[in-house]
């Protein structure tokens, strides 16, 4: 009997363990399996923290005074970090952290400065790779791009890499490329959308955000991530309010 009991230990251990790899593998599979047993509306209120709410409230109250001619930068913590003086004059940041393309969506019919922006840059997503998959990620971006003022030039950053082994992660680049490959092809179906990918810039030999790069968390930029980044956001930005 004992050793019936200990045999059934051992199947049932493996199982996790190939289970475990496949989700480690193609990690959007629990985003899928989440989403398939009902507990989507339990992601949706996480989303939509109190942090968020008022955050898009601070947004609300200062968009009416941005003035005309603004680029208007709409992203995460990513976003929320980056000086956009330096990318261009005069801008405004919309960036939140933590915020996913569910919430871009649900915030963007409040800024009314977006009929009268000189151009619009949207850079989110790394947040939305543990809540939804790819699919599900470009459905989204596909509504912001349709809500967006139609004549309004865009640019659509690419999700920046992660340095996988520090998040431990490592499938992560590997979806973040698949779905940066998707955004290109997304963006260039709309005349009015430039797609920037300072991604290559920012990598290792192994494909990670380099060390060098970010702020020791594997995610967030230091000053001479910002910096490349910010350079490839002004070319882009050139490209689309000159067409």
């Amino acid at each position: 009997m004992k050793r019936f009991q200990k045999r059934i230990l051992v199947a049932y251990a493996f199982l996790v363990s190939v289970l475990l790899v496949a989700v480690l593998t193609k990690s959007d599979a629990l985003v899928r399996a989440k989403n398939r047993f009902g507990f989507g509306s339990e992601i949706k209120r996480a989303e939509f923290t109190e942090y968020y709410l008022r955050l898009v409230q601070s947004h609300e109250r200062m968009d009416a005074n941005v003035p005309g001619g603004s680029a208007i930068f709409i992203g995460d913590s990513i976003t929320q970090g980056l000086c956009v003086n330096a990318v261009t004059i005069p801008s405004v940041n919309y960036g939140i952290g933590s915020d996913t393309t569910a919430g871009v969506l649900n915030r963007l019919p409040k800024y009314r400065s977006l009929e009268r922006a000189s151009v619009v840059i949207y850079a989110i997503g790394v947040n939305d790779i543990r809540l939804r998959d790819n699919a599900d990620i470009l459905k989204n971006y596909r509504n912001i791009l349709q809500k967006t003022t139609r004549d309004c030039p865009i640019v659509l950053s690419a999700v920046l890499p992660i340095d996988g082994t520090i998040q431990q992660f490592p499938a992560f680049n590997s979806r973040i490329r698949t779905l940066n490959q998707e955004l290109q092809h997304l963006c260039a179906a709309d005349p009015r959308c430039v797609f920037v990918n300072a991604g290559a810039k920012l990598t290792d030999q192994t494909g990670n955000l380099s060390k060098k790069f970010h702020n020791g968390d594997g995610i967030h930029l230091n000053c001479a991530g910002y910096t490349v980044w910010i350079a490839a956001l002004k070319d882009a930005i050139k490209i689309a309010t000159h067409r």
